[in-house]
């Protein structure tokens, strides 16, 4: 009798032995493994030296800027997942060290303006045409042309009470190309957008008619439109991103 017994004594222990050994493997490997690499993501984080704060409108520099693994559930929504992404950037918000960046706390789309740009409301009456499908964030090319005023007179254009000499006309191709629209207001003054969801319907419909879009220009060229407004041409705005 004491011949089985021992033998299944022996074969307790090991198999007590082997879940232990299975129990310690699958919290290790949880650990090591599954918690930082399957249940986590890599967002980029801000650095601040010595305790201190980034402002708003301050220019991210690389250095500033590391990857770090956080867990999936602690993620914030449009988290920034690439360091270059996030390169050269201009916060939106006073950034303290560590703080995860997100599309909202720093402007991924280049809406603020710099320090030599500014965002000029363009007003109605100044507009020869524009897209009804403008948005916030789209690019546009912007020309010049006569308003409906003007007329040839001698190799003049005379428009209103002004005559203008040939060599003063604006050039056939856009004035200025690529630029940001940072918002599309209608006449009541509220943004454009797709529906009052705010759902992408492919621009069919929209909250409201495209009255003055403001754009994202440097502080020279809002100077070089609005001496073409002063001498009466319009702007036709043209959406090409």
């Amino acid at each position: 009798m004491s011949a089985p017994r021992s033998h299944l004594l022996r074969r307790n222990y090991v198999l007590a032995s082997l879940i232990l050994v299975i129990g310690f493997g699958g919290l290790l490997g949880y650990d090591l493994y599954f918690k930082p690499y399957i249940l986590s993501e890599s967002v980029v984080k801000v650095r601040v030296s010595g305790g201190g704060v980034l402002p708003k409108n301050h220019e991210l520099k690389p250095a500033e800027l590391y990857l770090d693994s956080v867990q999936t559930k602690d993620v914030p929504a449009g988290a920034v997942t690439s360091l270059e992404q996030a390169a050269r950037k201009i916060t939106n918000v006073s950034l303290t060290d560590g703080s995860i960046l997100t599309g909202e706390l720093v402007d991924l789309n280049d809406l603020e303006p710099r320090s030599d740009e500014g965002i000029f409301p363009v007003p109605k009456d100044a507009i020869y045409a524009v897209n009804g499908s403008l948005r916030s964030r789209d690019k546009v090319d912007v020309y010049v042309v006569q308003g409906s005023d003007s007329r040839r007179d001698s190799g003049l254009l005379r428009t209103g009470d002004q005559e203008i000499s040939e060599a003063a006309l604006p050039p056939g191709e856009a004035v200025l190309t690529g630029i940001t629209v940072n918002y599309v207001r209608t006449e009541d003054n509220n943004d454009v957008r797709d529906t009052e969801l705010g759902n992408d319907n492919d621009r069919v419909t929209s909250t409201g008619k495209v009255a003055a879009p403001e754009l994202k220009l440097k502080k020279d060229e809002g100077e070089m439109l609005k001496g073409y407004l002063e001498r009466g041409f319009k702007l036709w705005i043209v959406r090409v991103e």
